[in-house]
Parts: C-alpha cells; sequence; structure tokens
C-alpha cells in the first residue's frame, strides 16, 4: 500500500496541512482541527523519507529542529495520550485557558472563544519561547514545510 487514496506524495500530504491549518486557523479552539494538523505534521517526515530503511535520516530530520521536536511531542502525546519516548522531552502542555465567553454560546469563528496554547520546557522554550499560541506553532510548521518540499522539487 502507497499513500491513502489520492494522497500518495509529499505535496499531496502538504495538501492535507494546508486543509488542517486553515480550520484551525479559522477557529483557535477547535481541537480536533488542532490534533489533525499536529498528527498530519508529525507524519510528514514519514513521507519525504518513506521506508523502514530511513528510520534513522527520519530520526535526525526531526532532532534538527525546534519545531519538529515539539510537532512530535505534541502528536504522540495527543495520539498516545502520553509521550514517554525519552526524546519527548519539549512539551509540558497544550491547553486552553478560560474563554472571555462561554464556548457553547458563540461560534468560535465569529467570536474569540478562547484559544490553544502549548508551553514548552527545556531546548524548545529556549529556541521558540515559554508560551506560543498553536495557531501560531502551526504556521511556523506550515511555512517549515512548505520550505522542505519545495526543496524536493
Amino acid at each position: 500500500m502507497k499513500g491513502f487514496g489520492q494522497l500518495d506524495k509529499p505535496g499531496h500530504l502538504l495538501g492535507k496541512l494546508r486543509h488542517d491549518f486553515d480550520r484551525v486557523t479559522s477557529d483557535p479552539t477547535d481541537t480536533y482541527a488542532a490534533f489533525d494538523f499536529f498528527v498530519t505534521a508529525e507524519h510528514m517526515v514519514d513521507w519525504v523519507l518513506p521506508g523502514f530503511a530511513q528510520k534513522h535520516a527520519q530520526a535526525a530530520l526531526r532532532a534538527s529542529n525546534a519545531v519538529l521536536q515539539v510537532v512530535s511531542h505534541i502528536a504522540n502525546g495527543s495520539k498516545h495520550f502520553i509521550a514517554e519516548a525519552r526524546h519527548h522531552q519539549h512539551v509540558q502542555h497544550v491547553d486552553a485557558p478560560p474563554p472571555a465567553f462561554q464556548p457553547d454560546a458563540f461560534q468560535g469563528a465569529d467570536f474569540q472563544t478562547g484559544a490553544l496554547y502549548v508551553t514548552l520546557e527545556g531546548e524548545a522554550a529556549q529556541a521558540l519561547g515559554p508560551q506560543l499560541l498553536v495557531t501560531d506553532l502551526a504556521a511556523r510548521v506550515l511555512r517549515y514545510w512548505e520550505e522542505y518540499v519545495a526543496s524536493l522539487e
């Protein structure tokens, strides 16, 4: 099996990442959209360096950039409920402070009813800052992958 339906090369998965990014930015409180975005972003590594034979290259790419390290920690922590691998030492938590308005009283796209934040620690906090809006982190991630995939063409 190669890919998923018409998603069968890195540029296609990048298109999905853009789609998920649009969902994240249209409603910064949408945890489903944020989950989808970070899990897709984590798997971009597997698509640009496919196959078990490239496992070391995949690990090296993830380790080469603070943004990719944070993405890996978020994706694996959210997908498995807890990130226990030793290399996941960058994210303290992802949460949403109490909103100014009752969340179910308004559409998140119409009124700012809150936002998701990522609190970082260690080297990632030094490189990126101690806390980021998920939308800001997602913009950095998307920019990284757009540049990377463009370099492959």
